[in-house]
């Protein structure tokens, strides 16, 4: 009988022993629950539940300072900002270099509206990683929502300096560059020359453009000698914006010479999708002495690295059937925004050719270059060269070469 007692108490014993065990096992550490917690967040959308595992993980591990950004995070992500604001300070108190707490904090108080305080961590964060593309990014964001576009400037130079391959820093290079450039004078020349038929044609033009509270407004002066005559043209274009990323084109031209088009009207509209595309769509119309055309442009645009890429085609329903043309234009950026190549390869005539003076496209195949550089910190200069094999009567071909140079000054 004792040994039959004792038999049992053994039993009990080896079970408790067994479920601590296995209790214990099944515990989950800090870093399962952090795991589970990004899982929830990301996979679930469940940032409640989320952060109920990061605080049940910070009980185990308060010193985990990966787990109280995240924490910050879930706290932004659902507009819970003075707790983010706790959360994040308390994480980078604990670990002053954390480029995480940092870059959170930088998010936070961006999104906040306050763009001095995102700015300072900023600054504090490229003490501790001078080269980060992310933070350079992020600083060049913020400095253009202060408004301070010439330091925005440098920083997106030093960043494309250090990786001349990041497409969204060209897209914030182009942006600045249109918000600083305030005044702008331009001047072009551009020289044609036909295998049959015409004599050399010349063209040049003399431009200026104000950045205004809407947008850039531009009055141009076109003139050209073609046939023999002389003509003037007179246009003006406009850029109205109407938030970050959705902006418009509209042009409007007169002239009373016949080697131009007597009126000439535009309007497109521009919108910026992720991943560096922009998408644009509107409508050409050019009224001339004896006829009037509407054509119709589409058109989508990508920076690739340091690339830009432009595909559009321009639809005009006049006549049986349609006629189309295409561009496709390549920009590589050697340095920057004010310098790079450009190769362009298209079929038709663009309305958008300011030396247009006839509505029937005849077949057109064409290929230009373009090289424009900064030679002084607030002037460029643009060299252009082109090719095109064009049908100027049914059934009879010519070639047509083009140079041109022009340059813009900044004020």
């Amino acid at each position: 009988m004792p040994l039959i007692k004792k038999s049992f108490h053994l039993f009990i014993f080896s079970f408790l022993l067994l479920n601590i065990t296995v209790f214990a096992q099944k515990e989950p550490t800090s870093e399962d629950l952090f795991l589970q917690a990004r899982t929830t967040a990301f996979d679930k959308k469940d940032y409640v539940k989320a952060r109920e595992l990061c605080r049940e993980a910070l009980v185990k591990s308060p010193n985990y300072t990966d787990i109280e950004v995240f924490l910050g995070r879930l706290y932004t992500w659902d507009q819970l900002r003075d707790s983010a604001r706790i959360v994040l300070t308390n994480a980078l108190a604990k670990n002053p270099e954390s480029l995480d707490a940092h870059n959170a904090l930088i998010d936070l108080e961006y999104w906040s509206g306050d763009s001095p305080k995102a700015l300072a961590y900023a600054n504090s964060a490229l003490s501790l990683s001078p080269k980060s593309e992310e933070l350079l990014l992020k600083k060049t964001k913020i400095l253009v929502d202060l408004q301070n576009y010439e330091e925005a400037y440098r920083t997106i130079d030093t960043l494309l300096h250090i990786n001349r391959n990041n497409s969204e820093a060209f897209v914030y290079a182009e942006r600045i560059k249109d918000l600083t450039r305030i005044n702008t004078i331009g001047t072009s020349y551009d020289y044609d020359h036909f295998s049959k038929v015409f004599d050399p044609w010349h063209a040049a033009a003399i431009s200026y453009s104000r950045k205004t509270a809407i947008g850039s407004v531009i009055g141009r002066i076109n003139y050209a000698n073609r046939f023999l005559k002389d003509g003037m043209q007179f246009e003006v274009d406009a850029y109205p914006r109407f938030m970050d990323g959705f902006y418009s084109y509209v042009n409007f031209g007169y002239s009373g010479s016949t080697i131009f088009p007597k009126l000439r009207f535009g309007l497109s509209l521009y919108y910026s999708l992720p991943l560096s595309f922009e998408i644009d769509a509107g409508i050409r119309y050019l009224k001339f002495p004896s006829s009037k055309t509407n054509i119709y442009t589409f058109a989508l645009g990508k920076y690739y690295s340091a690339f830009w890429f432009s595909f559009r085609t321009f639809i005009i329903p006049n006549g049986n059937p349609a006629s189309y043309s295409y561009t496709l234009i390549t920009r590589y950026y050697l340095t920057d925004a004010d310098n790079y190549l450009a190769l362009s390869l298209g079929t038709g005539i663009s309305p958008d050719e300011r030396s247009l003076n006839n509505p029937n496209l005849l077949i057109s195949k064409k290929i230009g270059m373009d090289y424009n550089f900064r030679i002084s910190k607030r002037q460029t200069l643009s060299l252009t060269a082109g090719y095109i094999y064009e049908e100027y009567f049914t059934n009879s071909f010519r070639n047509k070469i083009n140079a041109g140079i022009g340059t813009q000054l900044s004020f």
